[in-house]
């Protein structure tokens, strides 16, 4: 995915979080599922406002009674459903991706909480695309259609900002 490295900060969580969004309906009959919808509003929060900082949103999803951190600890969160599976592993993805890129932009990139600090440029992408193609419901066309738009519009070193409504239609 080289062409990730040619748009920005934001861009780039934007993508993962925006195709994400397209296979949460997996998720969405799991008790816990308002955590993961509650991390992603944080994140695109993140990304349209900038007014959360790297902490406030990890703190968040470290919650040990309702954050999303709190799935990965329990027996079974899937009920064996393979699909509903990869989904969550896209959103962890999407959600600490973003979050590593708030400490980034706060030059606190040295105060990365440890679950977060694997997330980077060279693997997660690569492992978030395996996973989504994992989902029945993923579109390459998303992706491709994302993409595209992504490298016209918010190009590395544009501060132009995302807003979430603007890249989910263009994958509805």
């Amino acid at each position: 995915m080289e062409w990730y490295k040619k748009v920005n900060m934001d861009a780039r969580a934007a993508y993962f979080l925006a195709l994400s969004e397209k296979v949460l309906d997996k998720l969405t009959k799991f008790d816990w599922f308002p955590a993961i919808r509650k991390s992603m509003d944080l994140c695109w929060k993140w990304i349209e406002e900038k007014k959360l900082s790297g902490l406030d949103m990890y703190l968040e999803i470290d919650d040990e009674d309702e954050g999303l951190f709190v799935v990965t600890t329990l027996t079974d969160p899937f009920s064996g459903n393979s699909q509903a599976e990869s989904a969550f592993w896209c959103v962890l993805d999407a959600v600490s991706y973003t979050i590593k890129q708030a400490y980034i932009l706060a030059g606190e990139q040295n105060e990365v909480p440890q679950p977060i600090e694997p997330v980077n440029d060279e693997n997660t992408p690569n492992e978030f695309m395996e996973e989504i193609k994992k989902v029945n419901s993923y579109q390459e066309e998303w992706a491709e259609r994302l993409k595209e738009y992504l490298l016209k519009h918010y190009p590395s070193g544009s501060d132009k900002k995302i807003q979430r409504e603007e890249l989910l239609n263009l994958i509805t």
